[in-house]
């Protein structure tokens, strides 16, 4: 596993790393998990979450998840949360996710009408 340099602000720990394949890494994901924030700072466990997505090599699929799927995820979060805890920032949050939700949906358009989806072509 490569470790990646993000770090979920305010923590100077890097908790996230994926495998490394033939895309450079962009399927096979793990994050540590946790405890949420306590004193001042971010606790994690060395447990870890594994993510993996969809990965293509040839005619070979492994399953796995979908990037729209996590945003639905978030998006589904972040409106609960928003409603239990309204924000300018969960609204932030939820107009962002919508775009990348968005940008995806055109993707996909696209990518069919040009009959290159669900297949390793530009």
């Amino acid at each position: 596993m490569i470790q990646l340099d993000y770090k979920v602000f305010p923590s100077e720990d890097k908790t996230i790393s994926v495998e490394d394949d033939l895309y450079d890494g962009a399927h096979y994901y793990s994050a540590k998990k946790s405890l949420g924030f306590e004193d001042g700072k971010a606790i994690y466990i060395e447990d870890e979450a594994i993510l993996p997505f969809v990965f293509k090599d040839g005619d070979l699929t492994v399953a796995g998840l979908q990037s729209e799927q996590l945003a639905y995820i978030l998006l589904d979060r972040c409106i609960k949360l928003n409603a239990k805890f309204p924000s300018e920032h969960n609204v932030k949050m939820i107009a962002g996710l919508d775009i990348f939700l968005e940008a995806c949906q055109d993707r996909v358009k696209e990518r069919i009408s040009r009959g290159v989806m669900g297949k390793l072509k530009k």
